[in-house]
C-alpha cells in the first residue's frame, strides 16, 4: 500500500460515512411526515434505524483507524526496524533492542550526535537508525539530514509518516467525519409512560417539602390530652 492508496480507502470510508448520515435524514423526513403513522410508530421505524447507522459509522471510524495503524507500522518498520531476513537473525535482534534502550537514554543533542558518529564509523545501522528516530522526536535535525544523505531511499518513508500527521493529529476533526445525525425521535404518544420522574402528561412529580410531609402526619394523628 502506498500513501495514496491510504487516502483514496479513508476517503471511502468517509464518503460512506456521510451517506449513512444523508440516508437517515431522507428517512427521518420521510417517516414524521406520513400522516399514517403515530409518534410512537414513526419511532418504531426511526429509532433501530439510528441505531444501526450508528453501528455502522463506528465500525467505518474503526477500519480508518486501523489502515492508518497498519500503514504507519510498515513505514517505522521501514525506516526504524529490521529486515525480514535480519528478524530471524538472534545476533541482529540482540543489537536492535540494545540500540533502542541506549536511544532511550539520550537527552542531549550533544550527546546524539556523538553517540551516532561512533555508529557510522564502526558501521553500525542499526544504531543510526534507533539514533535516528529518538532525533525526530526531539527535533535534532542535523542527524536526520545526515542520515538522509547516506540514507536517500528512507526520505520517502520519512515524509509518509509526517504526512500520516493529518490522521492522528487532529482527532476532533476525524470524529466529527464519523458523528452520527442526531435521531430527533418524535414524541412519545400521550399516555405513554414517561421516565425521569414525569407524569403522564410530561410534568414533573411534585417532590413533598419537609413541612408538608409534618403537617400531613400531625393530621393523621389522634389528638391526647394529658393530665
Amino acid at each position: 500500500m502506498s500513501l495514496e492508496d491510504l487516502h483514496t480507502e479513508v476517503e471511502g470510508y468517509r464518503t460512506e460515512a456521510g451517506r449513512l448520515a444523508e440516508e437517515y435524514t431522507r428517512v427521518h423526513a420521510e417517516v414524521t411526515s406520513d400522516p399514517n403513522l403515530t409518534n410512537d410508530g414513526q419511532r418504531e421505524h426511526l429509532q433501530p434505524l439510528h441505531e444501526e447507522i450508528t453501528e455502522k459509522m463506528a465500525a467505518l471510524r474503526t477500519r480508518e483507524k486501523t489502515a492508518v495503524k497498519t500503514y504507519k507500522e510498515k513505514l517505522e518498520r521501514n525506516v526504524f526496524g529490521l529486515s525480514p531476513s535480519a528478524s530471524n537473525d538472534p545476533n541482529r535482534v540482540a543489537s536492535f533492542r540494545d540500540a533502542q534502550a541506549r536511544a532511550r537514554e539520550l537527552d542531549h543533542s550533544d550527546d546524539a550526535q556523538e553517540l551516532y558518529e561512533s555508529a557510522k564509523r564502526s558501521g553500525d545501522d542499526i544504531l543510526a537508525a534507533a539514533i535516528l528516530e529518538k532525533a525526530l522526536v526531539r527535533g535534532w535535525s542535523s542527524i536526520k539530514n545526515d542520515y538522509l544523505e547516506r540514507n536517500a531511499s528512507k526520505r520517502d518513508a520519512l515524509e509518509d509518516l509526517g504526512a500520516l500527521a493529518k490522521y492522528t493529529d487532529n482527532s476532533l476533526a476525524i470524529t466529527a467525519q464519523y458523528m452520527p445525525p442526531s435521531a430527533n425521535l418524535p414524541r412519545p404518544s400521550a399516555g405513554f409512560q414517561q421516565l425521569g420522574g414525569r407524569t403522564a402528561h410530561g410534568q414533573p412529580k411534585r417532590v413533598p417539602d419537609l413541612a408538608d410531609q409534618v403537617n400531613r402526619f400531625l393530621a393523621s394523628t389522634p389528638t391526647h390530652r394529658y393530665i
